[in-house]
């Protein structure tokens, strides 16, 4: 919440973080990280108008320094990290560096609103620095290596884009907004606010009450923190939750135990108990749980499905409601039975012979540790819980998926665009001129050149601006037009979804082509362009009916992108939309060439999603097989409408971005 006295500079107060209704786990995470700056930085998403930006901003009263910095948008490295004082270079010819919003953050948070906004490489940089309590500057003829001590925090509407697994790792915790839903709520906020901006001072002396005392809460916190001990019991809890949410690397199991620490410290105590992990758990977990074990029994279990059906026809029902689509199903990999690994005495055995342990444990560490112990928890129970509620959580995290090779959504080095960096001019192009680097290079030579302008800036100083703009992304639909989709008249919804996202891309300035295979060839219908009007004409046109030739419509797609691929170096998001019963083959041998056909696309490192559109008894289960070989995205189009394919893709080509 911005007025037009703040951006004037002048004091006004801010919104009091008490005043905010609900959101309690957000809160709850933003105190932990305040409380202890070693949780590792705090990331919140949430719709638009949940109070994201108004809460951290009211933050700012319980940092050590009592206020913030924020980071805006168009940041450049310069701004982040300092530059050559400019003042400095003129007036004695010294190299001296300007500090940047880094080190004007020491103690206090870094707030990046829209952080799934920023530049990647910024942002990368910021929370690597952050974490490494460091950073070394090499630029404008500066060497620094500046110690700094900030906490990042972002927040993020999840709608307007999402942030690599790379990037969500970097923050130690995660919270998501509430919808507010319920009138009474929604009526106690509007009131607030609505009183706020009728008399901000005179709301805030309201709640100072309780802004003070949460306050010294939070200063409390801090001080008892040094003294909060972790025992060797919480330390394996910690490292159990860390992995059932099969985290990748080491940084889930510290995290957690700083947050532990966190909550113990803010409820008084010197030691940590399990019900701090299990809280912790939720902001620490959600982010990180992989889904790779779950995509290969997903995938394994759909291709068991052909022959468990022909064997066991009596359970049709079952299999069809397993047949669901990833999302709507329980996260198998977090439940006991999918593991595989176990039986479920076995478990409860492991859970409390662990139990026995971490209670005798926390009875050596101290005699508060012995009480604590002293209560009969089932872990294994407790464990499960916490599972099954941050499978539901991670649904609320945008995760952008994908290899890492990923499509790159910026042009460099065009005539037109944002500035993207600074750089020496090349022979033979238009000047671009960047006036601040061009100034920088040549201010620590002004006392060697005595000439009559106050700067003398020689054709060595100049420099340019390097510009950048979005990549247009070429979208390829490869549509199975045989009988065995027509059949059902599942063409008419397969169509209408295309058209929908033919119009999502057209908004986009992206391009698109259409291939169509049906009874012994593929046929480009559609080569890749720009026209709305003439992609709508080319779908609406197409037949149906005939064969399956699978194998030559993925190898029509593969000509088509390898040819973009040459002549514009372009990549291609390919969108193959099929039953999956291929049944036309040269050699006779259909499923093996349209495999080694979803290989070689595979071999191009191409991004790939397949719809699976098969609902016939018994399935052939050909398509999820297909996804695998492609290491493509999949999705079944059984349970979804029009708009729903148009959001399964849409999602599918912003994570590659």
């Amino acid at each position: 919440m911005m007025y037009w006295f703040e951006e004037m500079g002048m004091e006004y107060p801010r919104y009091p973080f008490t005043a905010v209704v609900g959101q309690e786990q957000a809160k709850k995470a933003l105190l932990l990280a305040l409380v202890n700056p070693r949780t590792g930085g705090l990331l919140i998403s949430g719709n638009r108008g949940t109070a994201k930006s108004v809460l951290v901003r009211a933050a700012a009263p319980f940092t050590p320094t009592g206020s913030l910095v924020e980071l805006p948008l168009g940041a450049t490295d310069d701004m982040v990290f300092g530059s050559l004082d400019v003042d400095a270079a003129l007036r004695n010819g010294e190299r001296r560096l300007r500090h940047g919003l880094l080190h004007r953050a020491a103690h206090t948070l870094i707030y990046m609103d829209e952080v799934n906004l920023l530049r990647e490489e910024v942002l990368k940089s910021v929370l690597e620095s952050a974490s490494a309590g460091m950073f070394s500057l090499e630029r404008d003829g500066v060497s620094a290596v500046e110690e700094i001590s900030c906490l990042p925090v972002g927040t993020m509407d999840p709608a307007e884009g999402v942030l690599s697994p790379v990037l969500l790792d970097s923050f130690g915790m995660f919270a998501a907004m509430d919808d507010v839903e319920e009138t009474e709520q929604r009526t106690e906020i509007a009131r607030r606010v609505l009183a706020f901006e009728r008399a901000p001072k005179a709301f805030c002396r309201a709640y100072a009450q309780q802004e003070a005392e949460l306050q010294q809460k939070a200063a409390r916190a801090r001080e008892m923190l040094p003294a909060v001990e972790v025992s060797r019991a919480i330390l394996h809890l910690a490292a159990q939750y860390a992995a059932r949410a099969l985290c990748v690397g080491n940084r889930a199991e510290i995290y957690l135990v700083e947050a532990a620490r966190a909550l113990a410290a803010l409820a008084g105590r010197i030691y940590v108990m399990p019900q701090d992990i299990e809280e912790a758990a939720l902001f620490v977990l959600a982010h990180r749980m992989s889904r790779k074990k779950e995509q290969r029994e997903e995938s394994s279990r759909r291709q068991r499905e052909p022959q468990e059906s022909q064997a066991e026809p009596q359970e049709e029902s079952e299999d069809e409601a397993d047949d669901a689509p990833q999302e709507e199903r329980p996260d198998d990999v977090l439940t006991r039975d999918a593991t595989g690994g176990e039986s479920k005495e076995q478990e409860d055995d492991r859970g409390e012979s662990q139990e026995k342990e971490a209670q005798a444990d926390e009875e050596q560490a101290s005699p508060a540790d012995g009480d604590s112990g002293g209560e009969d928890r089932d872990e294994t129970h407790s464990i499960e819980a916490v599972m099954a509620r941050l499978s539901l959580l991670r649904e609320t995290v945008c995760v952008r998926k994908g290899k890492s090779g990923r499509r790159a959504i910026v042009q460099l080095d065009v005539p037109a665009g944002r500035p993207w960096r600074t750089s020496l001019p090349r022979t033979g192009r238009r000047i671009d001129l960047a006036f601040a680097a061009t100034l920088r290079a040549a201010a620590p030579y002004q006392r060697q050149r005595h000439g009559e302008q106050a700067v003398v800036i020689r054709a060595e100083d100049l420099r340019v601006w390097i510009r950048a703009r979005r990549a247009s992304a070429n979208i390829l639909f490869l549509v199975d037009a045989s009988g065995s989709m027509g059949a059902k008249e599942r063409m008419k919804m397969v169509k209408g979804a295309v058209l929908a996202l033919l119009r999502e891309a057209y908004q986009k300035r992206d391009r698109v082509g259409l291939i169509a295979f049906r009874r012994t060839s593929a046929e480009t219908l559609l080569p890749m362009t720009r026209s709305v009007e003439l992609a709508e004409k080319a779908l609406r046109s197409l037949p149906t009916g005939g064969k399956t030739p699978l194998a030559e419509g993925l190898a029509a797609a593969l000509k088509m992108m390898d040819e973009l691929s040459r002549k514009e170096g372009a990549e291609t998001v390919l969108v193959l939309v099929t039953d999956g019963r291929t049944n036309v083959s040269a050699a006779g041998k259909a499923k093996e060439e349209a495999l080694r056909a979803a290989e070689e696309i595979a071999r191009r490192d191409a991004h790939c999603i397949v719809l699976d559109t098969e609902k016939n008894f018994p399935k052939v289960g050909l398509a999820p097989e297909i996804a695998q070989r492609m290491n493509a995205g999949y999705a079944t189009l059984e349970r979804l409408c029009a708009e729903g394919v148009l959001e399964v893709v849409r999602r599918f080509r912003d994570m590659q971005e």
